[in-house]
């Protein structure tokens, strides 16, 4: 009887340890698992981090050889000053609030503010009571569908800036008159061409515009703006300080004019 009784519990001690072998087994098993997923996340998370480290190390400074720099521009802060006389990278002022304003071909809002202030900013600029410089940057090129139209149309602007910059400013209005919507592939290098030569830009320059001559010029202008705290576009800066629109509302006809003149 004695052996009976005992059976049945050793059978149950020996079912009780084949299940826990298999819970510690099942158990080694998800912890090996987790081990593996952690260690793949931690070589994803490093491998984004040295990605990054690997792209901006090939993002040229300003002043980089390896960075063809638009006749006249700001070497510091990447901006194409215009003068009096509407000269892209002539001489502007000295003693005067400086303006600095952060465009992206491709932003709407851009758009936007040119049509508000453009001829207010011209106005102040040709009386000498401000220095103004330009910053074609890109920032939306992600939003173009795979064409990068910003830096496309950024490198024309430097371009006309460098070679043609009598006519930077009528190039430039021209480009938000004929301005693509946001998200579309934007205009095409033919097409930014003609822009330019209606603009004036002599044919022989216009064809040059998508030689991307000053690509790596507007990669590290546009990474310098971001440095200096441009976190969107339109920005504009006063005496290299981010003017805030709950400090000046730009967007309501005559505001920016009204602050500037004030300054």
């Amino acid at each position: 009887m004695a052996k009976n009784s005992t059976a049945p519990k050793n059978q149950k001690a020996a079912a009780a340890r084949a299940q826990a072998q298999k819970s510690v087994k099942a158990q080694e098993r998800r912890t090996t698992l987790g081990i593996v997923i952690g260690a793949l996340v931690a070589l994803v998370v490093f491998g984004g981090i040295v990605f990054y480290i690997v792209q901006s190390s090939q993002v040229p400074p300003l002043d980089s050889e390896d960075a063809v720099i638009p006749a006249g521009s700001d070497a510091e802060t990447g901006g194409i000053p215009v003068s009096s006389d509407g000269v892209a990278g002539g001489e502007v002022p000295a003693d005067v609030p400086r303006v600095d304003l952060y465009e992206d071909f491709m932003c709407p809002i851009c758009g936007q503010f040119e049509e508000i202030n453009a001829e207010d900013i011209d106005a102040l600029r040709e009386s000498g009571e401000i220095a103004v410089y330009y910053h074609p940057i890109s920032i939306l090129d992600a939003t173009s569908q795979g064409t990068d139209f910003s830096t496309r149309s950024a490198n024309a602007a430097a371009t006309v800036a460098d070679a043609a910059p009598e006519h930077f400013l009528e190039f430039t209005a021209a480009m938000y008159a004929n301005q693509p919507a946001e998200g579309t592939t934007g205009l095409s290098d033919e097409e930014i061409a003609q822009i330019a030569i209606d603009a004036g830009v002599p044919e022989t320059i216009a064809e040059t515009l998508d030689d991307g001559i000053f690509t790596k010029w507007v990669i590290a202008a546009t990474e310098r703006a971001s440095q200096d705290g441009m976190q969107g576009t339109p920005t504009v800066m006063v005496n290299r300080e981010i003017l805030e629109q709950a400090e000046v509302p730009y967007f309501q006809p005559g505001a920016l004019r009204t602050h500037l003149e004030s300054l």
